[in-house]
Order: structure tokens, then C-alpha cells, then sequence
């Protein structure tokens, strides 16, 4: 069924369908801030916008790798501050170890090779070793047979609690034997009354009093040691200083109204003295008892002689000598030069503390391992580790060209590093001043990779400042071409739905017309 409008009708109509249309596009330019939506709406504009939009998305995308490599770059940085800490630690290690080895510690440290497990060679039953601190204390293990292990020595002494102690330590590929004071400080023997076939195990054993080992200083078997003046001497260990009768003993007593003058343990001189003739070993237990801090005892340099040690660490010196003791006529004098009885012993060097620094030689190869692991697990781009050799190829603009290398470098402790030498040879100071030339070379080395990868961090954020910056530019002026007028669509609107309004009130005027005119014809 057709229905019929009069011409004020129809003309109604097509204004509420324009209104409608136009009312449409601008409700959409201002929902979407767009006032071009495809080329037919203009073709110039919408293709420049376009373009411009596609080359801010692409240069999105190049600064997506680019950030990527930054943070390879950063993480490569971070690994590289990771080990020079490790490696100001490891100089630490080695400083402290020299250190460590300047302070003297009374120890006999044989160079034969020697573990718990190794046994005594040449020992059977009846043979000894005995240990005498200069505390007084003693200490005496007689074998029971074959077999015995210089472990079991070990653990017989330091149970016995005399102040001195046996402990095993490995230096590079050897084993080593550590007789020491237990306070690294007071001296002790190793008695003459010790077996030469137990002692002789402890080859290369030197004593600053005695020199290196001899069998004569020590018994042969199971004897008993003959009287003073034949007796093995065995060997000494401390760090005060000791004076030396000049010439043999010929004698094995010392006359009546002899007397000696020396400084005690605490720099207060001291006089022994006999109105009768006394045996020597006599004269040295009466000295030994008046407590000066100083032993009185017997060697064998080159000959019979009479000594007299610092028990302290300290300077000893004779001031003066009489009968025996004379410096002109005494047999056992300490200075062969008439009216002049003064001579100084000064003090000796102990053994360098080698315990310590092989723990710190330990620690120092633990921690060359921890770079290696630090420079294996390095947080890097797609697998490519810079500091395993491997590099990373940047694009840093949109038209992939002249891409930036960035080349790795293979960073190993052994290679460009230099860490060759090993913190278990840390018992001589050369071997430690080696060391510690390595880790400062290294830490240089680390310096330098350091600064090329940070020249190409700095590049290439520079890079990424300025893609993001042309980005963004990009994308404005794209969207700003195809932009619409918010404030003027916004008055489109207002003026539209106002129009729209008088347009319905129109077309229903127009209708209420025509139906009075239809009832009236009725």
C-alpha cells in the first residue's frame, strides 16, 4: 500500500534524512577524533598519514631490538662489575697472605712429602720421638712396632697438650707435615733422645738454631744418650736470639769462682756464679731455674758448645765472664776478644705462617671459579653472550642499514684474564706477588672491557632516544593530518539535533494538517 505525502510532508522527510546522515559523521569524527577515514574522503591526506604512521610503527620496531641489545649491554656491564668485585677480593686474599707469611711462627716444616696416612719409614718397636716445649712440657711417643703412621703421632701430641702441635696441610702436589707452637710463639726441641730413624722421615726439616737436619743430632735406635758432652743435641725451634761459646768445650766442668753476666727474657741482667767447680749440665739446670726467661743448653756447631737462648723472642746478650766464662782464658767463653766479654745474639726468623695462607689460596681458586660461572651465566639476547666471544649485530633505523657490530670478547680466568698461577702454591712470597700481579693485570683487563662495551651502550641509547623521539613525531603528524576539529564537529552536532528538532515538529504539523482535512471530508 503506497502512502501519499504532500509536498510540506515530503519536503520534511528529506530534511530528517540529511540531518540524520550529517548528524552520523560528525557523532563519528567526534567519537573517533578523525575526520578522514578512508582515501575517498581525501586521498592526499589519508595516504601521507598513513605513510607516516607505518614509519612510527616501524621505527617501534627497531627500537624494540635496539632496547633489547641495551639491556644485553646493561647485563653484560653488571656481569663485568660482578667479577672485578670477585676480583678486588681475590687481591684482598693475596695482600693478606703476604701479610700472613711476614709474622714468624715457631714450626719445622720438613719438604719431604708427609700425610696422616704415610708411615714412618725405617721405624720399629722401641724407636721414639720426644718433643720438649720450652715451657717444661714433654712429650714422648715410643713405636710399638712397624706400620705406625705419622697421623697417629699426630693425634698422640695434640691430645698431650704441651704447646706444641702436628697438623697436615697439602702446598700444590705435595703433602706437608707442620710442626708448630701451638701460640705460634714459644720454642721447643725436638730432643736428641728421638730415634734418627723416626726423625730422619722429616727430610729437609731446618732449624734456625741447628740448620738442616743431621743424624748425629739424634740417637741411633733404642740407645740412651751418653753424657754431656757426647750427647746428640737433637734440634731447636724458636725466634729469640741465642749466643754460642766460640770454641769447643774441653772440659766437661767448670772451675771454682766462675761466673757469667747476661740479660734475661725481660732485658734485667742477670749473674750465675760458683764458689766450686760444677759440671756443665749442672750449670745449665742452675741457670735455668733462676727464671730469667733465658735456657741454658748444649749444640753441636761444629764441636761441643755451651749456648744460651731468649726464650721470649727477644735480643740475648753476655756482659761480662769470669773462671770459665772469662773472655781472655775461659773455656767457655762467649767472646774470644780480651776486655771486650759483651756479644749480642739477635733474634731469628720463624717459619713464615703457611696454614693461613693456604686457606687463603684455597679461597682464591674458589673464587676464579666464581667468574667462570659469572661469565657462563651472563644474561644476554637470544643466546648471544658478549663475553663468551659471541657478538650482536644492532639495526638502529628503519631501513636496516649500516647495522652496528657489537663484537664479544672470549673472557676466561686462564685466558685474557691471566690467572694462571695457583692459589695452592701460596707458601712462598714470589709465588703470592705472582698472583697478586695476575688479579691487578686483571682487573685492568675488566676496566677495558668495561669502557668498549659502556662506548657502545652510550651510542646506541643515544640512538634509541632519537628513534623514539622521530617516533613519536611520526605518529602526531600522522594522526594530526586525518584529525578532526573537535570543537567545531561538537557545534555541528549542537546545530544539528536542533534542526533535527524543528524538523520533526514540522513533519508533525504537517501530518496533524492532513488528518483534520480527511475527517472534515470525512
Amino acid at each position: 500500500m503506497s502512502v501519499v505525502f504532500n509536498a510540506a510532508t515530503a519536503a520534511n522527510v528529506s530534511i530528517l534524512r540529511t540531518t540524520n546522515e550529517l548528524f552520523q559523521v560528525s557523532q563519528k569524527r567526534v567519537a573517533t577524533g578523525k575526520s578522514i577515514f578512508g582515501a575517498a574522503d581525501d586521498a592526499t591526506k589519508y595516504t601521507m598519514s598513513q605513510t607516516m604512521l607505518s614509519r612510527s610503527r616501524n621505527i617501534d620496531a627497531v627500537n624494540n631490538n635496539i632496547s633489547t641489545a641495551l639491556k644485553t649491554l646493561e647485563s653484560t656491564d653488571i656481569a663485568l662489575k660482578q667479577i672485578r668485585s670477585l676480583l678486588q677480593q681475590m687481591n684482598d686474599m693475596a695482600s693478606d697472605a703476604l701479610n700472613a707469611g711476614s709474622i714468624p711462627t715457631v714450626a719445622a716444616t720438613p719438604t719431604a712429602n708427609i700425610s696422616e696416612t704415610t708411615a714412618i719409614v725405617g721405624g720399629s718397636a722401641g724407636h721414639r720421638l720426644s718433643i720438649t716445649s720450652d715451657n717444661g712440657k714433654n712429650f714422648t711417643f715410643q713405636l710399638t712396632g712397624t706400620g705406625i703412621t705419622w697421623g697417629q703421632v699426630a693425634n698422640a701430641l695434640n691430645s698431650a697438650n704441651i704447646g706444641v702441635t702436628m697438623r697436615f696441610e697439602v702446598q700444590g702436589t705435595a703433602n706437608r707435615l707442620i710442626l708448630e707452637s701451638t701460640d705460634k710463639t714459644t720454642g721447643f726441641s725436638i730432643d736428641g733422645s728421638s730415634s734418627a730413624q723416626v726423625v730422619d722421615d722429616l727430610t729437609g726439616m731446618s732449624s734456625p738454631y741447628n740448620g738442616t737436619f743431621a743424624s748425629s743430632n739424634f740417637v741411633n735406635g733404642t740407645s740412651v744418650p751418653t753424657a754431656v758432652s757426647g750427647s746428640p743435641y737433637g734440634m731447636k725451634f724458636g725466634t729469640g736470639g741465642r749466643v754460642v761459646s766460640q770454641t769447643n768445650l774441653t772440659a766437661s766442668s767448670v772451675a771454682a769462682n766462675s761466673s757469667i753476666t747476661f740479660t734475661g727474657s725481660d732485658g734485667v741482667a742477670r749473674t750465675w756464679s760458683t764458689t766450686t767447680a760444677k759440671n756443665l749440665d749442672v750449670v745449665a739446670a742452675e741457670i735455668n731455674a733462676m727464671g730469667a726467661g733465658v735456657r741454658a743448653e748444649f749444640s753441636s756447631n761444629g764441636g761441643f758448645r755451651f749456648n744460651l737462648r731468649n726464650l721470649n723472642g727477644n735480643a740475648i746478650s753476655v756482659l761480662n765472664g769470669t773462671g770459665g766464662f772469662d773472655a781472655s782464658t775461659g773455656f767457655a767463653r762467649f767472646n774470644t776478644v780480651a776486655g771486650v766479654p759483651l756479644i749480642t745474639g739477635n733474634p731469628v726468623l720463624g717459619t713464615v705462617n703457611n696454614q693461613r695462607r693456604v686457606e687463603l689460596g684455597q679461597q682464591y681458586e674458589a673464587y676464579k671459579t666464581e667468574i667462570t660461572n659469572v661469565i657462563a651465566n651472563n644474561v644476554v639476547q637470544a643466546g648471544r653472550n658478549l663475553l663468551q666471544g659471541q657478538g650482536v649485530s644492532v639495526i638502529l633505523n628503519e631501513f636496516a642499514s649500516n647495522p652496528i657490530s657489537i663484537s664479544g670478547v672470549n673472557t676466561t680466568v686462564t685466558g685474557n684474564l691471566g690467572l694462571t698461577s695457583l692459589g695452592g702454591n701460596w707458601t712462598t712470597n714470589g709465588n703470592i706477588q705472582t698472583s697478586l700481579g695476575e688479579v691487578q693485570r686483571a682487573q685492568t683487563t675488566v676496566d677495558s672491557l668495561q669502557a668498549q662495551f659502556g662506548n657502545y651502550s652510550s651510542f646506541i641509547q643515544d640512538r634509541y632516544n632519537l628513534n623514539r623521539e622521530f617516533s613519536t613525531n611520526m605518529k602526531t603528524l600522522g594522526d594530526d593530518l586525518v584529525a578532526a576539529d573537535i570543537a567545531d564537529e561538537s557545534a555541528k552536532l549542537t546545530a544539528l539535533q536542533t534542526q533535527q528538532q524543528f524538523a520533526v515538529q514540522a513533519f508533525s504539523a504537517g501530518s496533524a494538517n492532513a488528518q483534520s482535512l480527511l475527517r472534515l471530508l470525512g
